[in-house]
């Protein structure tokens, strides 16, 4: 067996676990293990985030699915699944993440975004202004 199929198997067998995580915070946000007023959400904040945790918890075991489909028959188009799902879940729980931290601190995620966003724009602008020189990627008979 190849190393790449090896590592994903492995990646598998990781993301595999750590679409549990999610799945079981799904529990604890509508089962709290405290008690009193600090440890309930109000209903739209816990339906939030049971649809929150549920869809990273989706897109984590979507992710161990295309690695496994991957180690099992390597193809650009398992490949390809890898990259979609892997970018869905990061996606998702950035999301969540920046929402848990809103909860009980939204001024935190008001600096966070206000500096985060235009450094993105920044990146994303100087990746799209690369020119590339005539006849790039092209392939051309030797000799």
């Amino acid at each position: 067996m190849k190393p790449v199929r090896v590592l994903a198997a492995f990646g598998a067998l990781c993301f595999a676990y750590l679409a549990v995580i999610p799945g079981a915070l799904v529990g604890a946000t509508v089962q709290p293990a405290c008690a009193g007023s600090d440890c309930n959400y109000s209903t739209p904040v816990m339906v939030y985030l049971v649809i929150a945790f549920a869809a990273i918890a989706l897109a984590l075991a979507a992710a161990a699915l295309s690695m496994a489909m991957f180690a099992v028959s390597p193809s650009a188009r398992n490949a390809g699944l890898i990259a979609t799902t892997l970018k869905a879940s990061a996606l998702l729980t950035g999301v969540v993440l920046l929402s848990e931290l809103a909860l009980p601190d939204p001024v935190a995620v008001l600096v966070i975004v206000a500096v985060c966003v235009p450094i993105g724009l920044v990146g994303a602008a100087r990746r799209a202004s690369r020119v590339r020189p005539p006849g790039a990627g092209t392939r051309r008979a030797p000799g």
